[in-house]
């Protein structure tokens, strides 16, 4: 789990440093147009790296359960294998190992773990934590309605930029982004994921 740890650490730390083009553009070089598509892509691949960083926890963990190296979780014991699956490792043309790491890869790959109750579910294929996003939050020492919170408000305006290019169905206009605001929403989600991975790491 540490190499997905740490490849999340340099996304985050690719967002935050991106900041540094930002400056220079915008107070050195003072450019005549405007340069907020920088912040909103720190904004939209902060959390890109969070959803990732869920994705490759929850493969892994369950590889873990599969290895009897945690114990298995109720929500593990219902993750369905298909039949061609089971037939290959029956025939021995596979491992059970590498065929569960296939059909989380097919089953999830078209999944996003960004929205707090999502990331719930999918953390609960193997971290057997009854209340999840409170132990999160205490981590981070904070009460869990601020932290649920933060992190839907951080994905919804993030699927407004990704999705809607960031305009206002009210004004028809771009929503405003500060510089301030990108740069706590990468602080909160680099947070966010370390107490999530020190939580449910072996």
């Amino acid at each position: 789990m540490i190499r997905a740890y740490n490849l999340f650490n340099e996304i985050i730390s690719s967002s935050k440093d991106s900041i540094a083009i930002y400056d220079y553009l915008v107070e050195q070089m003072r450019v005549p147009f405007d340069c907020s598509d920088i912040l909103r892509w720190q904004w939209a691949q902060s959390v890109s790296a969070f959803d990732k960083l869920i994705h490759d926890l929850v493969r892994l963990g369950m590889i873990e359960i599969c290895q009897r190296k945690r114990p298995a979780t109720s929500k593990y014991n219902s993750f369905k294998l298909s039949l061609e699956s089971i037939n290959s490792v029956l025939d021995e043309e596979s491992d059970i190992t590498s065929t569960l790491e296939q059909s989380v890869f097919a089953q999830h790959g078209f999944l996003s773990f960004q929205d707090p109750s999502k990331v719930n579910d999918a953390l609960s294929l193997f971290w057997d934590e009854q209340f999840k996003w409170q132990a999160i939050s205490s981590y981070l020492g904070e009460s869990e309605k601020v932290v649920r919170t933060q992190l839907k408000n951080i994905v919804i305006r993030r699927n407004q930029i990704v999705h809607e290019g960031d305009f206002s169905n009210d004004t028809y206009g771009r929503q405003v982004i500060e510089k301030q605001d990108a740069i706590y929403v990468v602080n909160f989600i680099s947070e966010l994921g370390t107490a999530v991975y020190n939580l449910v790491k072996l």
